[in-house]
């Protein structure tokens, strides 16, 4: 098989051609003899999965590897999302995760990641040497095949009980439950099922659910809750008369929001909502922490209540890092990832979902008006996200060597004023419009990330960057 390598949120690759029971054996075992050796497997490793295909066999045979090393294990039976995972880790004092899991990734992909005993998602540093003594182990003996040796305990553990307590602290449930909200939860065949849904309930609200039945194939379409995927939900919202139409990925560690005029929000007019309702309803104060690919937008609002804004690389281990130094306010990505303070260091799809309920519950209107009003006090801005599918010719190393020799001196009619390149390639044009460049590192894909005052210059925008692309 290929080599494994760990990309933003752990190794992932296609069922059965580089994601196989031979290397998820490797990788547990691995990650068993990083815990050995650092003095930190005695505290034991939750192991979860996602609803996808072979799910199951895989989480046995990564607590059967652990326990042949002499890892306790708490195994859990049934589809889980992430942030429950990670609540576990916090609330049992683990070592670490191991979850199966591809996310929003089309259902063909299977994914292994490792989260620390910060509950966060393990950074780079700390997959490095798992992902080396993986390849070794595969080049030796095909990663050492488990004999069914138990040393270690395996537990059958339950996450659903402590996440839910966790949110009943995040939320104010008096506020939400006087509001008596109708929406639509759309787990899209994912981890949130049981748990949106059931959040919701305990918010005080009345819900109607799409997609709640287990299908590994996500109904034909990869799991994300974006506008597309969540046209079915739109539909019956506006049906209903309900005032949300929310979604979660395969893992529900992503949201989707769709206001009730239909109107899909995008993941940063969810995290710029966000930071509103924590300082004006909630009176809270903190450090605002965004990707740089994020929008701007975000920038603003934080700047419009007094508050800092860190930039960090694409991938929530960055922003996990950054909550556990404090003075932490609210985190996100533009891919649909966020987290508050007091909460887990781990992406939230049902969180966010909740947040957006209580801020329909507190302003009594829809998230569109209140939108307005920042735009209004903050400036407009739009954006956009394009994936383009590589050819086996324009592969992401030839990309990547194409995008360093390319220096615009302008883009869409204007002036780069600079290039940032923290992560990907982002030229700032001298407007204060920017388009970011980064390769996935799951599928052959480059994503293309826009922002420009009008929707004109986003078109403009978008135009010059698929010619980039497509013509490199």
């Amino acid at each position: 098989m290929s080599a494994i390598h760990f990309g933003t949120s752990g190794w992932r690759d296609i069922i059965a051609d580089g994601f196989t029971f031979t290397g998820v054996t490797a990788v547990t075992r691995a990650v068993a003899r990083y815990l050995k050796a650092r003095g930190q497997a005695r505290r034991g490793v939750l192991v979860g999965h996602d609803p996808r295909f072979l799910a199951e066999r895989f989480t046995r045979l990564a607590a059967t590897v652990l326990s042949e090393e002499g890892i306790t294990v708490r195994q859990v039976e049934q589809a889980a999302p992430t942030p429950a995972l990670s609540a576990a880790v916090l609330d049992l004092k683990l070592a670490g995760c191991i979850n199966f899991t591809a996310s929003h990734n089309p259902a063909e992909y299977q994914g292994f990641k490792w989260s620390n005993a910060q509950g966060s998602p393990a950074t780079l540093e700390e997959v490095a040497p798992i992902e080396r003594e993986a390849n070794r182990l595969l080049a030796k003996n095909g990663g050492q095949a488990p004999r069914g040796v138990r040393r270690g305990k395996i537990l059958a553990f339950d996450p659903k009980p402590g996440y839910f307590t966790r949110l009943r602290k995040m939320l104010p449930l008096p506020v939400l439950r006087r509001a008596r909200l109708a929406v639509v939860a759309d787990p899209l065949y994912g981890a949130g099922r049981g748990y949106l849904d059931e959040a919701l309930r305990l918010a005080g609200c009345r819900v109607y659910v799409l997609h709640d039945s287990r299908d590994a194939l996500f109904g034909g379409h990869p799991p994300e809750p974006d506008a597309e995927r969540l046209a079915e939900a739109t539909e019956l919202m506006l049906k209903q008369r309900a005032c949300l139409a929310l979604g979660t990925d395969g893992d529900a560690d992503r949201f989707g929001v769709v206001d009730r005029d239909g109107t899909y929000l995008t993941p940063n007019e969810v995290l710029a909502l966000t930071v509103y309702l924590l300082v004006r309803h909630r009176g809270w104060q903190g450090r605002v922490v965004r990707s740089v690919v994020t929008s701007h937008f975000v920038d603003a609002v934080a700047g419009h209540y007094g508050l800092p804004v860190q930039v960090t690389p694409v991938g929530f281990k960055y922003i996990g890092e950054s909550m556990s130094r404090g003075g932490f306010l609210v985190g996100g990505e533009e891919s649909g990832g966020l987290t508050i303070a007091g909460h887990v260091p781990e992406k939230d799809g049902v969180l966010a979902c909740l947040l957006m309920t209580e801020l329909v519950a507190r302003e009594r209107r829809s998230l569109r008006a209140v939108l307005n009003d920042l735009y209004q006090q903050v400036g407009r801005v739009y954006t956009g996200r394009i994936n383009v599918t590589l050819s086996a010719r324009s592969g992401g190393g030839r990309l990547r060597r194409a995008l360093g020799r390319f220096h615009p001196q302008r883009l869409a009619g204007h002036k780069v004023a600079s290039l940032d390149r923290l992560d990907g390639y982002k030229f700032i044009l001298d407007n204060g419009d920017w388009m970011g460049i980064r390769l996935s590192g799951t599928e052959p894909v480059a994503r293309l990330y826009l922002e420009a005052g009008s929707r004109q210059d986003l078109n403009r925008l978008a135009a010059e960057g698929r010619k980039l692309l497509e013509t490199i």
